[in-house]
């Protein structure tokens, strides 16, 4: 009754016990064809799954590598109070350490270690929120104790950091556990470059005195919150250091670095750098001077990248001193005389890009010049009229009438004024770049009729036997701007004495403008009023400027997605560092 009972139970398949009868119930002819068919099913199966691989796989980044470069200097203080005055340490702090905000070559300033910025209406008081998860290199949180040390080191006299003024009449105060806020006498737009600092770990300062703070270890074994750590270092005999070795930072709060290690090598000059990076040394370098470019450009194994800097060549007009400089069509036919574009060509080809005023391409309030100016013919027509020769000639004298008193009676006096080719001098620093642009200048001024003597200083000695004294008619040097168009540093007229205002340039409506910009919340009016310094600048010649330069980089050819469109400073070629990668790995997607 049990069998009768099984069989006669309902069942959409066969049960196992019956799929083990079937062979004993088909013939020889039948089995071949059953064997065929489940075949032809395995080779089906197993040719759909691989396609399915092959057009869903993908080669991602993966983790691991070494990569070792080249840098110039050698490091002393890897701390964000003093770093700024090196190359070398400012590139390895920037590694090590994050500030609450970092600048993005697209985004602008946005936030790194804060996770929200907020600015209240009146432009006076910046409020963070710092990141739940941002750690340091030792397991701590990172707290507004640690945001409020580093700001308050930097304001202590005692510790002697540069960046002191960045950080004057701003009082700094905790909200809550996670929350700062800075607090301004004054409004002041730029400020938020300024937040970019690195911030330091306050337990492990606390202990040591301002004083001594420059001698801590912790200088050369640094501990930060950054994308990367300290590993290792080695000494040369001589107590130089030869070798700074960086590991992935695992805990970092972002997504983290794809390089597991770098390696930096420290070299005294481009020169050998460009060497060791020939010799196979090291795999790249942290710049490419103007006189290596052609050579490593065509080393095979590494990449030449040349974002542009906001560096600016710039030729300033000091009218005291030289009385010719104060006549505006002086200025004006210099400026006629003077081809920017081949200038840049000459010298970077198509990587630099020419500049006509006191702000770059891409900076708030930016406009361009509205004409070009060159034009060697218009150049000679200016000069004519305002009475210089444009030939070798021998200078004209002429008499000129000069009516004196004297025990009132008029006396007539002759005086002579020797009307001949404006004549010129130009100081600039020695190097080789800049020894280009004042002979390609010198030529061309010399092609319509204008003489310059060029006259070189060693760079070390250029603000204390040049600039501080105003000692130049014309001086050719470049300028950094900041990542918040703020030209006031350079063209205010407080800025005159002992300031950046290297043309001595006076303007009351120029002041007015600039001192808006600053302090401006909205940025439409800050754009507008940058707008119309720009137009005063253009009309009143000032200075001519000449082009943006290139960063050159060379990083190794094995390095992969190195996407670096603009720097500000050397270091921000390391702003997208967590992209880059050696690594890959198979994934399906």
């Amino acid at each position: 009754m049990r069998q009768v009972l099984s069989v006669s139970k309902k069942r959409l398949l066969p049960s196992w016990r019956q799929w083990k009868q079937l062979p004993y119930l088909l013939n020889k002819t039948e089995k071949r064809t059953l064997k065929g068919a489940f075949g032809v099913i395995i080779v089906s199966v197993a040719f759909l799954i691989g396609s399915y691989v092959l057009s869903h796989r993908v080669i991602i980044p993966a983790i691991g590598g070494e990569y070792t470069e080249g840098l110039v200097g050698e490091p002393q203080f890897i701390n964000p109070l003093y770093a700024n005055t090196s190359d070398a340490d400012e590139d390895l702090t920037r590694l090590i350490f994050s500030g609450l905000m970092k600048w993005d070559p697209e985004e602008g300033f946005i936030p790194d270690l804060a996770e929200s910025l907020s600015i209240n209406d009146a432009g006076t008081i910046y409020t963070l929120r710092i990141r739940e998860n941002a750690r340091f290199h030792d397991g701590e949180e990172v707290r507004p104790r640690d945001v409020l040390f580093t700001i308050n080191a930097i304001q202590n006299p005692s510790y002697r950091s540069p960046l002191a003024s960045n950080f004057t009449d701003v009082s700094v105060v905790q909200d809550d556990d996670k929350t700062i806020s800075f607090i301004l006498e004054e409004p002041f737009a730029p400020f938020i470059q300024y937040l970019t600092v690195g911030i330091l770990p306050a337990t492990q300062w606390v202990e040591i005195l301002p004083q001594n703070a420059p001698l801590a270890a912790l200088n050369l074994q640094p501990i930060g919150s950054g994308p990367y750590q300290f590993a290792e270092f080695e000494k040369e005999k001589n107590g130089s250091i030869r070798s700074y070795t960086l590991e992935r930072n695992d805990d970092y709060y972002g997504e983290g670095p794809l390089i597991e290690t770098l390696t930096f090598k420290f070299y005294a000059d481009a020169q050998s750098a460009a060497d060791a990076l020939d010799n196979k040394h090291v795999e790249g370098i942290s710049i490419v001077g103007f006189d290596q470019r052609d050579a490593v450009a065509s080393n095979r194994n590494i990449q030449l990248i040349e974002p542009l800097m906001s560096r600016v060549i710039v030729l300033f007009f000091n009218e005291t001193a030289n009385d010719a400089l104060e006549e505006d069509a002086v200025r004006l036919a210099v400026a006629q005389s003077i081809n920017q574009q081949a200038i840049a060509d000459d010298l970077y080809g198509g990587s630099a890009r020419v500049t006509t005023g006191p702000l770059i391409e891409g900076m708030l309030g930016y406009t361009a010049a509205p004409e070009t100016r060159f034009d060697p013919v218009l150049a000679q027509s200016t000069l004519t009229e305002a009475g210089y020769a444009l030939s070798d000639e021998a200078p004209e004298t002429v008499t000129e009438e000069v009516v004196t008193e004297a025990d009132s009676e008029a006396e007539e006096e002759e005086t002579t004024e020797t009307e001949g080719r404006l004549s010129l001098t130009l100081t600039t620093p020695s190097s080789s770049e800049l020894l280009r642009v004042a002979e390609l200048i010198q030529s061309q001024l010399g092609d319509v009729g204008i003489d310059l003597e060029v006259i070189t200083v060693p760079p070390e000695l250029l603000f204390t036997e040049v600039i501080e004294p105003r000692n130049y008619e014309l001086l050719l040097t470049p300028i950094v701007l900041g990542g918040d168009p703020d030209p006031y540093p350079f063209w205010h007229s407080s800025q005159i004495d002992g300031g950046l205002n290297l043309a001595g340039y006076a303007n009351k409506e120029a002041d007015t403008l600039l001192e808006q910009g600053r302090s401006a919340t909205d940025e439409q009016t800050r754009i507008d009023a940058y707008t119309a310094f720009q137009d005063l600048i253009y009309s009143d010649i000032p200075a001519i400027f000449l082009y943006q330069s290139p960063y050159g980089y060379a990083v190794a050819d094995k390095i992969e997605n190195v996407n670096i469109p603009a720097i500000i400073d050397p270091a921000d070629r390391f702003v997208n560092v967590n992209d880059w990668y050696i690594k890959t790995k198979k994934a399906l997607q």
